[in-house]
């Protein structure tokens, strides 16, 4: 009777399913997609350097008070509102002059100021004037114009729509070669880097500006709006 119960467990104990773990894993194909978009730019932002300097600080001051408030009014002209018109930073420092200077640097010596602007417009056509009228301000340098995208989202969305349908089509063609099917999505995420504009710059030191008669154009190219996705796909044959 022993013999019989022993062995009837050692059947049932065969037959027991396996563990849910020892089931095979399903194969999976990992892929990254890639979507450059290229997309004209509908916004510029000029930057301006005022940098004044005196062996009074009051006189440096006011000296840059003079041209910041001739730019205002250039721009005013152009009908820049005063909304569009922002102080990126603002310092007053004292630099000593040396015993012996070195005449092959410039340097401003005596109390110095420096007032970086910041102008945003949406009018392109009119980026040249505006760099006119900061000069013609007295603006020390034209410090450059980037171009940019009113909405970057829209963008951005719209280059990670692409980028997904690349890495499926990526995926169709290996599972297709290796006579395999796609059977959903495992895992889906973005890039780590968000979406890259490539900024348009120029830049002008107002000593050679002032110097040509023409006024000044600028031209901007397209923005290339970059999106990557990691995506692992099921697989079954």
């Amino acid at each position: 009777m022993r013999r019989i119960v022993r062995t009837t467990v050692a059947l049932l104990a065969l037959a027991a399913p396996l563990p849910a773990a020892a089931a095979s894993a399903p194969q999976t194909l990992a892929v990254t997609g890639i979507g450059v978009l290229e997309r004209a730019p509908d916004r510029a932002v000029v930057t301006f350097d005022i940098v004044t300097n005196d062996d009074r600080a009051a006189a440096a001051t006011s000296a840059n008070n003079t041209i910041y408030a001739a730019l205002g009014a250039k721009l005013a002209a152009l009908n820049i509102a005063a909304a569009d018109v922002r102080t990126l930073s603002y310092s007053l420092q004292f630099v000593p002059r040396p015993a012996e200077p070195n005449p092959a640097f410039a340097q401003r010596y005596g109390y110095v100021v420096t007032r970086r602007i910041g102008v945003t417009t949406d009018a392109l056509g009119g980026v040249g004037a505006l760099i006119d009228a900061g000069v013609a301000a007295g603006a020390t340098n034209v410090e450059g114009v980037a171009f940019e995208l009113r909405d970057e989202r829209a963008a951005q969305r719209d280059a990670l729509v692409a980028a997904v349908a690349d890495a499926e089509g990526q995926a169709q063609a290996v599972a297709g070669a290796a006579h395999l099917r796609l059977v959903r999505i495992a895992s889906i995420e973005i890039g780590a880097a968000a979406p890259q504009f490539r900024p348009l710059t120029y830049s002008v030191s107002t000593r050679s500006a002032s110097a040509l008669a023409v006024p000044t154009e600028i031209q901007p190219s397209s923005l290339s709006v970059r999106a990557t996705v990691s995506v692992i796909y099921e697989l079954a044959p």
